[in-house]
């Protein structure tokens, strides 16, 4: 959610642009503070905070976590193979749902706005099944996994600065309970 210039409202305001109209709620705000997670990490909810009780017990919603890790720490320039700091990241998402199994996990590559578009798009793919596999391999218990990429498409930063370049190359992670 950040380069090398930015402050901490960064990842918020990717977050906003992905919920859209829908307000935006940080699951775990203080975590980072805690734990010493990475704070290109924000775990969120588009959508109003639950009500106290319901008044009738209606079927519930599907919850669902969005995991955003973006930047050149994700994947070396014109890569597809895991950086450490990646795996780190990963391997912290991992072991913080150690005990979840989720209905439906997708995972959606994006890249820069350098390059062709036929290219980025089969790079972005290729980035979001590296992530995938990876989460497969290393325990993520899931129903249903599907695996996009959707190329320089949604940019939550102006290609037109490294830093906002670097947001740009990210993959999202949608956890569905």
């Amino acid at each position: 959610c950040h380069g090398l210039l930015s402050g901490p409202q960064t990842c918020m305001k990717a977050a906003r642009k992905i919920c859209g109209e829908e307000p935006v709620r940080a699951v775990d705000s203080a975590r980072a503070l805690r734990d010493k997670s990475d704070p290109a990490t924000l775990v969120f909810q588009c959508g109003a905070a639950p009500a106290e009780a319901a008044q009738a017990a209606a079927p519930a919603a599907a919850v669902v976590e969005q995991v955003n890790l973006s930047g050149d720490a994700l994947f070396a320039t014109d890569r597809a193979t895991l950086a450490p700091t990646a795996r780190e990241s990963l391997d912290r998402l991992l072991s913080e749902r150690a005990d979840h199994t989720y209905s439906q996990v997708s995972v959606t590559g994006f890249t820069d706005s350098v390059g062709s578009d036929d290219y980025n798009l089969a790079l972005s793919k290729r980035r979001a099944e590296s992530v995938a596999a990876y989460l497969k391999a290393h325990g993520l218990k899931t129903d249903s996994l599907t695996v996009s990429g959707r190329g320089k498409a949604d940019p939550v930063a102006s290609n037109a600065t490294p830093e906002g370049r670097a947001s740009n190359r990210r993959v999202e992670i949608r956890l569905q309970h």
